[in-house]
């Protein structure tokens, strides 16, 4: 992802920071309304969903789309599965994409019932507004025009296609690394916390503004020119089987320390994205080079796509189209700098030995998205020698 065309939009999103604000105040509204309003054990759900909603029409009726008017129409009709389908959605145990699939599977069904032959209008878009209204800290509005069209403007590797329950995922991942740039600009900061009242929801993940950013560079900002594609150095490649390497076994540090796990985590978390695009790119760039663009278009970023907990991140190929399971590790620092693998990334790495490839990125430079690679092929039992932490599940005893 270009940071140069995101820091230009930036530029321009803060020159008509007003008008903007005039016409998109609305949804930190709707969203103040909804978290002040919801019960989703309320005796009259219908009642109560329909106050919630009460300032969100903006998000959920348009010309010729009512996911609103339909959500409310089958609460009226059978309240209590309603209920009970925003029951799942809103359950944060269970997977991002698993909830979205199941509630407009079910309420597709449930549609049907209720209203045969009239549509129910809850697509993906209207499903992350219920998702976004209720949890503001943890998602992001969507739209697949907005998302598909922001994506081409500032070089995000990936090509959302209509319907998919993938572009979620790798939306969710986009708005993050924006946010990233956004938490940086102290001076639209500054001009966010002026504007936001007492009839609007404060966002301090500031989720809602880095969606009201995307959405102003596609419908109310004037597009930027394409900057200029810079030469990036060549990485330095270098390829090795898993059973050659050794670990350096280190002695316990029973040091007390103060650290700041929580921003430690934010910038690795953000690191380890782009490390992955980095390698998006890498591999799709080779089976291009290799005469393979079909091959080049079926890398699926699983780990975006459809969610964590595969043990790999990115699914490639070999030119003759082997399948490559490869999990990414990313670092600024040398190639020998600390990482760590998860129980599901080993065990794949087991199951898939011949297939298997950790990809530890490394010197990786955020401003130019240059890096040097070290790829790893196979188990990696014999690199797991040190466990840091244990599951324990206690069995249930006399009370």
């Amino acid at each position: 992802m270009s940071q140069q065309a995101v820091k230009a939009y930036l530029d321009q999103y803060k020159a008509n920071f007003e008008r903007v604000h005039l016409e998109e105040i609305y949804k930190w509204k709707a969203i103040k309304q909804f978290q002040d309003s919801f019960d989703i054990h309320a005796k009259d759900f219908l009642a109560n969903l329909d106050t919630s909603l009460s300032k969100a029409e903006n998000l959920l009726i348009s010309q010729n789309y009512f996911p609103k008017n339909m959500v409310l129409e089958n609460a009226e009709v059978t309240p209590e599965k309603v209920r009970q389908l925003f029951l799942m959605l809103f359950d944060e145990d269970a997977g991002l994409l698993q909830r979205v699939e199941q509630f407009q599977k079910g309420f597709v069904a449930l549609n049907q019932k209720n209203f045969p032959g009239k549509k129910d209008y809850q697509d993906h878009r209207a499903i992350m507004v219920y998702l976004t209204l209720r949890y503001p800290e943890r998602y992001f509005f969507y739209k697949f025009t907005m998302f598909k069209d922001f994506a081409e403007k500032v070089g995000y590797p990936y090509k959302p296609v209509g319907g998919r329950l993938s572009n979620i995922g790798q939306y969710q991942n986009l708005c993050k690394l924006v946010r990233s740039e956004i938490t940086t600009d102290q001076e639209l900061l500054k001009l966010h916390k002026e504007r936001i009242g007492e009839d609007c929801y404060y966002d301090e993940n500031l989720n809602i503004l880095t969606q009201d950013f995307i959405y102003a560079v596609n419908f109310h900002l004037g597009r930027i020119a394409a900057p200029a594609p810079a030469v990036k150095r060549q990485p330095k490649v270098e390829r090795v089987n898993a059973s050659t390497l050794e670990v350096q076994a280190g002695a316990i540090d029973l040091t007390p320390k103060v650290t700041n796990h929580l921003e430690n985590s934010r910038k690795n978390k953000q690191v380890g994205d782009l490390g992955e695009l980095w390698v998006v790119r890498y591999e799709r760039d080779g089976l291009i080079r290799d005469g393979k663009p079909g091959l080049a278009e079926k890398i699926k970023h699983a780990a975006k796509d459809e969610g964590d907990g595969l043990g790999y991140d990115i699914l490639s190929y070999h030119p003759d189209g082997q399948k490559k399971y490869i999990e990414v590790k990313t670092t600024k620092g040398p190639k020998n700098t600390t990482f760590y693998l998860t129980r599901n990334e080993l065990e794949r790495s087991r199951m898939e030995k011949e297939n298997f490839y950790l990809y530890r990125v490394y010197h990786y430079n955020e401003q130019t998205d240059e890096a040097d690679l070290l790829i790893i092929q196979g188990g990696l039992t014999n690199l797991c020698t040190v466990p840091l932490t244990f599951k324990v599940d206690l069995k249930n005893g006399n009370e």
